[in-house]
């Protein structure tokens, strides 16, 4: 239940998130350092909440950060160029954000702190 409400809040960070990107030119260093930045937002988020992350987690934060991405694209393009179609490196920038966002939340495990509870030495 945990990890479904962790991917609800994530999904909710992705529109908001995808709202306020598609106000400005999402192309160039904007894509490069903004996606996956906002990959890895929406990873933490439902990290946090979600704590440790099964296969359908992750490939439901891989899916929500690809929607979000897309749609900050639309709306992007939509305002800024008219209609055309946003360049190839955004494209590819989607991708990386994905990928970005589903190795932070792998490797969030290990930084969770319940992972780090010392084990109790055993009695002989």
């Amino acid at each position: 239940m945990r990890q479904v409400v962790g991917v609800l809040a994530g999904a909710l960070l992705a529109v908001v998130g995808a709202v306020v990107l598609g106000e400005y030119d999402l192309q160039g260093v904007t894509a490069v350092v903004g996606f996956p930045l906002y990959g890895v937002a929406v990873a933490e988020l439902t990290l946090a909440i979600g704590r440790r992350l099964g296969l359908a987690a992750l490939a439901a934060v891989a899916v929500v950060v690809v929607a979000g991405l897309a749609w900050a694209l639309w709306i992007s393009f939509s305002h800024f160029r008219n209609g055309l179609e946003p360049p190839t490196l955004s494209w590819v920038m989607v991708v990386v954000a994905a990928t970005a966002a589903v190795t932070w939340a792998r490797s969030g495990r290990r930084r969770h702190p319940a992972a780090h509870r010392p084990v109790p030495p055993q009695e002989v």
